[in-house]
């Protein structure tokens, strides 16, 4: 490729230079020094264009598509909620915010296998994704800022907050900042704002070397941080205050909306505020319908029959502890009356003691029980399997902080025996 390399550098404005022709720049008499600059200016465009070529050459360069990032990002929120701020508990940590970097690693990895959740690979879709569709959603992730919005507080852990101060400022600040929001120009993730379960779970892995810190594999700093788990559990103790609001701010998403709520300043409450949605779409992996989420949905893989389908999410549901309370064959009841119908059956699964927990806290969320999964043939012969995405009660202010936990676990286990399902293993 021939690359330009006699490029002229136009400035009518600069004081002492004057372009009386289409030839070139003319310095004045009297200000060769300002003519030197603007020859080094010259040679760093010329650079620049260069390079930006030969990175575009090479398929370096992708330009995020937040809007994309946007769309794909709704098959994150089943877990994570609808604008990736996590939720209590292990599994699913704070994923807003994260630096671009960490996003792109940690999912490239799921999707090589090199990391390992078959539940999450299934229901993201990831392992459907490519590289432009990965970068546009950490893009998207990484653009959310829920600091300083008193609904994303994390709660505060359990656990002698000086000590963890102290295991903190000695041994976690250098990298992760004195704030704990780390260096998102160096890859360095947030600890403050994430999930304390998850905190602890992460670095229990880390001992284990079943995950890699700061890609050294022989980093041993965690065996001698944290000898025993209360070392843990005192970190956090320090890590969930640091998010804790001083000043008052609405999240936003990084197209600029803010994150609808009661928590909506009057400062921001007027025509100019563009105020976030969620909306229905196409997407890779398991995908949810409406503005609340209400529904999530899952198609059957190639090569996945009916009778496959089910057979993994039976299997699922007893290692799980989630027991098979219900069968409706609608479309076999139809078929026996003489009408015909697409396929259509309901299979429905209840933990009794989580049931029993919900129903305590509230009776109302007894009208969401058992929990369900619909197995539905569309109008191309294809088959889907759908449940009632729980996210509406963690969200629900009538489910107290002590219940959100056991809602939040059963509907990933819902989740889990859809994807065994739809995958046709467990």
């Amino acid at each position: 490729m021939r690359v330009i390399t006699n490029i002229t550098v136009w400035n009518k404005y600069r004081p002492g230079f004057s372009c009386p022709s289409s030839t070139g720049v003319q310095a004045n008499n009297n200000n060769q020094t300002g003519l030197a600059r603007l020859r080094k200016r010259e040679d760093q465009v010329r650079l620049f264009i260069i390079v930006m070529l030969s990175l575009i050459l090479s398929g370096q360069v992708f330009a995020a598509d937040l809007e994309k990032g946007r769309k794909i990002a709704k098959t994150c929120a089943l877990c994570h909620g609808a604008w990736g701020q996590g939720t209590t508990g292990a599994k699913s940590p704070r994923i807003a915010g994260v630096t671009v970097g960490f996003l792109t690693k940690i999912l490239k990895e799921y999707r090589s296998g090199k990391r390992k959740n078959a539940g999450m690979v299934s229901t993201s879709g990831i392992n459907r994704m490519s590289d432009k569709n990965i970068e546009d959603i950490a893009t998207w992730l990484a653009g959310i800022d829920l600091r300083g919005d008193p609904r994303f507080d994390v709660d505060h852990a359990k656990g002698d907050y000086e000590k963890g101060k102290k295991i903190f400022n000695s041994e976690c600040k250098g990298c992760h900042r004195r704030n704990g929001y780390g260096k998102p120009e160096k890859g360095v993730p947030a600890l403050a704002g994430q999930q304390s379960a998850y905190i602890i779970r992460t670095i229990e892995r880390f001992k284990a070397r079943t995950r890699i810190h700061d890609d050294d594999p022989e980093d041993d700093l965690f065996d001698e941080m944290f000898p025993k788990k209360q070392d843990m559990i005192d970190l956090t103790a320090y890590l969930s205050t640091l998010d804790d609001v001083k000043e008052k701010r609405v999240a936003r998403l990084a197209d600029g909306s803010v994150i609808p709520g009661k928590y909506m300043p009057e400062t921001v409450k007027n025509k100019k505020t563009r105020v976030a949605k969620l909306s229905d779409e196409e997407l890779p992996g398991a995908s949810i319908s409406e503005v609340r989420q209400t529904l999530a949905k899952m198609r059957l893989e190639e090569g996945v029959s009916i009778e496959d389908a089910v057979s993994a999410m039976r299997s699922k549901a007893v290692e799980l502890n989630m027991k098979l309370v219900g069968e409706q064959h609608v479309s076999k009841a139809l078929a026996d009356r003489g009408e015909k119908s697409g396929y259509l059956a309901i299979y429905q699964f209840c933990n009794l003691s989580d049931a029993k927990a919900i129903v305590a806290d509230n009776p109302l969320f007894a009208a969401y029980m058992p929990c369900r999964v619909a197995m539905v043939e569309d109008g191309a012969g294809k088959i889907w399997l759908m449940m009632l995405n729980l996210d509406i009660l963690v969200d629900n202010t009538l489910v107290s902080k002590d219940v959100v936990k056991t809602v939040i676990d059963v509907n990933q286990k819902m989740l889990e025996i859809m994807t065994a399902g739809v995958t046709g293993e467990f």
